[in-house]
């Protein structure tokens, strides 16, 4: 499964990341706050959004008999 990871640099550009799996989304969206970029979140195939609090939702979606 794929996931986007999408967020606002301080500057005000808009990035979006693509990771093969949920942890790499995770781990780069996780960055990327930490760096100061606002509105961060991930989507995947499905087009389903998480945000920060919803993280670890992604962790039941990625495994394959979930």
């Amino acid at each position: 499964m794929s996931f986007t990871v999408y967020g606002e640099h301080p500057s005000g550009s808009r990035s979006k990341f693509a990771r093969d799996t949920a942890a790499g989304a995770v781990f780069k969206a996780a960055d990327l706050m930490g760096d100061g970029w606002t509105g961060v979140h991930i989507s995947d195939e499905k087009n389903k959004i998480y945000w920060p609090d919803r993280f670890d939702q992604l962790y039941v979606v990625s495994k394959p008999n979930a």
